[in-house]
């Protein structure tokens, strides 16, 4: 990525995301880190990834963490989404001090996002996820905060895994190589992310 201004931005929003969500990532007793939940760990890094589409998705599109609706097909609810994306507004909205939680129209979701902590495979749950939200949204995407590999290679190798398991998208944060545990920004994916939030019509 070029050092422009745009770029020293966009490489600066991701160092903070890293900062703000890698500590709960690799909560593992294996990195001498205290255990959290999978459950919370995912919560904490959906929220951190919602801010960042909150400050570029267009006008007219929204974020939430939620459900969707087909009303349809006897109001049929879809798995939980980490995020979905929708236009107008969501039938449902549960919205209290600790929760902010939608029901989404299947008329309206544009893409529904599956976020994970990290990823070394394309694992049964991760297919069987992307075939059953299918049925309710047109686009799925995947974003890991990290990809286990040694570099680009394997992680490209996931993306085209993800892309036959039904992804139209995989983007990540930072590589982790499990042998050193160097972890190396992804600059390149996380400006390719924002482009794609940039351009949902």
């Amino acid at each position: 990525m070029k050092l422009n201004r745009v770029a020293a931005a966009i490489s600066q929003e991701l160092d903070e995301l890293i900062s703000k969500s890698t500590p709960w990532a690799l909560s593992s007793p294996s990195l001498g880190n205290p255990t959290i939940h999978d459950f919370v760990k995912g919560l904490i890094l959906s929220t951190n990834v919602l801010e960042i589409i909150d400050k570029h998705i267009p006008e007219g599109l929204k974020a939430n963490w939620g459900q969707v609706i087909d009303e349809q097909d006897g109001n049929a609810l879809s798995k939980e989404c980490d995020i979905i994306i929708y236009k107008g507004q969501p039938l449902k909205t549960i919205n209290n001090k600790r929760i902010h939680y939608v029901l989404v129209g299947k008329d309206k979701a544009k893409i529904v996002i599956q976020v994970r902590s990290g990823i070394q495979s394309v694992t049964a749950d991760i297919k069987e996820y992307c075939k059953e939200l299918k049925r309710f949204a047109p686009k799925i995407w995947f974003v890991a905060e990290c990809c286990w590999a040694k570099g680009e290679r394997r992680a490209n190798k996931l993306k085209q895994d993800l892309k036959k398991a039904g992804y139209e998208c995989f983007f990540y944060f930072y590589i982790m190589d499990y042998d050193s545990l160097q972890k190396t920004p992804a600059y390149d994916s996380f400006s390719e992310f924002i482009s794609s939030i940039r351009r949902i019509k």
